[in-house]
């Protein structure tokens, strides 16, 4: 699956030796970001379905009302799984760029770098096509959304 070292001139070796930290830092940097909203996203729905529970008013609730939290809890989890998946797509170019820098320098290359071994491993070029944390990232800002609109249905 992996293709032939390219034999570089001292120029292309210089731009792999900018771009190679940066791609690699990007691909970090992507997926941090997507865990970092999700928890910022789910600890405000946790907050808000904590604190509708908690402080619920004594009489019912106007439909009006109803109407517009649900409305403005939608609209908070769609942007949030908006962004998780724009972090997702950037991230997956990155890594698929990064994938073939590492191509070229002919990192999963056996007997290149290490004898009778590739420096980095043959499946380490396709296992990210079948990474499912974004899945999961999106669930839990949907489980919770439902969460907190079933609670503002039920009040009142």
């Amino acid at each position: 699956m992996s293709t032939p070292p390219v034999k570089l001139t001292e120029e292309q070796l210089e731009v792999f030796r900018v771009l190679y930290p940066w791609y690699k830092e990007e691909v970090f940097r992507r997926r941090e970001q997507m865990m970092r909203l999700t928890a910022f996203g789910s600890a405000f729905l946790v907050l808000l379905l904590i604190t509708i529970l908690a402080l619920s008013p004594p009489g019912p609730v106007h439909l009006t009302i109803k109407v517009f939290a649900i409305t403005g809890t939608a609209l908070f989890s769609a942007l949030f799984i908006y962004l998780i998946l724009q972090q997702r797509d950037r991230h997956r170019i990155a890594k698929q760029t990064l994938i073939e820098m590492e191509q070229v320098l002919g990192l999963y290359e056996e007997g290149l770098y290490l004898v009778g071994k590739a420096l980095y491993p043959e499946d380490w070029q396709t296992a990210w096509l079948n990474d499912r944390s974004v899945t999961v990232y999106v669930a839990v800002i949907t489980a919770l959304t439902i969460l907190v609109i079933a609670s503002i249905v039920g009040k009142g």
